[in-house]
């Protein structure tokens, strides 16, 4: 089916009468601004998108398109690494209406829908002293990243985002809603603990908090690119010297006043100042050009590194239901991929990603804003769960690379996003 054809989308519409969702398809006043911005090496036109506010409004979408035979794809947060969340001339099926979260301080429980954004509970947790394993980044969705496994700065000390489920409502390709936990539904609830996102539409997760009452000592770095060796030294030593409440991200970026690539340095300890500064003296002491590294309450964390730019927000309520903006960055062309690596580091190796990179920025300046990260987070808690456990299949002495890519001119697509294919290709062999 190359689009979808204006007799569904009037079916579609009929099934929906009577509930509040919202279908927006081509020649809406809002479909050209807010739907075809090409995202996260996507670039296509969707047939129709039903933005929903419950889970039985996405059960008669989900159904709808099973029975027609759509093309159907789940915008979560909307940063699919494949572009799982956008389909050409298929429904899209948009959960940024389902973003509340419930606290349950005293069994440590968080119950997040299925669209909210981890920014969304990490604010939502850290107001009654709880925290819950997440994404390094606020900004993208709790349940995609979930669904895939979810590596966070508590994952030392907690494993990961997939290990502190303890139930997921989920949506069928039949339209039935089930929820999926370690007592029903086993074999679903074992197979979303890592392999994605392909067998149901998540609408509300049940996860495992904890407590996390004290801020925490958190920051970033940025250095010339001469302290380079320094920074991978460091960086092949931290699987011997942390105790899981440490986390290490480096990698390269193009400041506005610099010609060439900086180091950023995102650290992250779960403790006091002067323990963290003698933690990370090694990193400190090789004289940063910018050091703002300081006590941070714990939603601040994953702000760090947010490039849509999170605004912190504050509120002492017992629920929250956050409505924002679906893209506020509407126009900039986005590219997420990712590779994993294995310490330690050679730093040959390393030097030649940085002149890759370096050497690409240089030649399209106008993808200045992009991003290569290297992500050090202990994985020992990772590999105490047995591999058959659950449906996630890296948990070995593994280190997440991610790079994400902006640039705003559509001719410069094929090319950036060969040069980006090739460099995490390079850095997977």
């Amino acid at each position: 089916m190359p689009f979808l054809p204006f007799s569904y989308i009037s079916s579609l519409r009929r099934e929906l009468d009577g509930t509040d969702a919202e279908v927006s398809t081509w020649g809406c006043d809002n479909y050209d601004t807010v739907y075809t911005s090409p995202t996260y090496a996507c670039n296509h036109f969707q047939g129709a998108v039903v933005r929903i506010t419950s889970a039985d409004e996405a059960a008669i979408v989900v159904r709808f398109a099973t029975c027609h035979g759509v093309p159907l794809a789940v915008k979560n947060g909307g940063c699919s690494t494949s572009g799982a969340s956008t389909t050409h001339g298929g429904i899209v099926l948009d959960l940024s209406y389902l973003r509340r979260v419930h606290i349950h301080r005293e069994c440590r429980l968080v119950i997040a829908q299925g669209g909210a954004l981890w920014e969304d509970i990490d604010v939502a947790s850290v107001q009654h002293g709880l925290a819950v394993v997440g994404s390094t980044l606020n900004k993208i969705g709790a349940a995609g990243t979930t669904l895939g496994g979810g590596y966070g700065w508590l994952t030392g000390q907690y494993g990961l985002a997939i290990d502190n489920i303890l139930w997921a409502r989920m949506i069928l390709a039949d339209g039935s809603i089930v929820t999926a936990s370690g007592g029903q539904h086993q074999d679903l609830f074992w197979a979303i603990g890592g392999a994605g996102q392909s067998f149901g539409v998540a609408v509300e997760l049940g996860f495992r908090a904890y407590k996390q009452e004290n801020p925490v000592f958190a920051g970033t770095l940025l250095f010339s690119a001469d302290v380079l060796p320094g920074i991978v030294k460091f960086a092949n030593q931290f699987e011997s010297i942390n105790n899981g409440k440490q986390g290490l991200c480096f990698g390269f970026n193009m400041p506005p006043s610099m010609r060439q690539c900086s180091i950023l340095v995102a650290l992250f300890f779960n403790g006091d100042e002067a323990a963290g500064e003698r933690f990370f003296s090694p990193l400190i002491s090789l004289g940063p050009i910018s050091n703002d590294m300081q006590m941070i309450p714990y939603d601040g964390v994953n702000a760090m590194l947010s490039v849509l730019h999170a605004l912190p927000r504050h509120w002492s309520l017992g629920s929250f239901n956050i409505a924002r903006p679906i893209d506020d960055s509407n126009g900039s062309r986005k590219s997420l991929k990712g590779s994993n690596v294995t310490l330690p580091l050679d730093i040959g190796f390393v030097q030649l990603i940085y002149n890759k990179f370096d050497e690409m920025l240089k030649e399209f300046p106008q993808a200045r804003q992009s991003l290569l990260l290297f992500e050090i987070i202990p994985n020992t808690q990772i590999t105490k769960v047995p591999n058959e456990s659950t449906a996630f299949a890296s948990r070995g002495p593994y280190y997440n690379v991610s790079s994400l890519f902006k640039w705003h001119e559509a001719n410069l697509d094929e090319r950036i996003h060969s040069c980006q294919r090739n460099m995490m290709e390079y850095i997977g062999d």
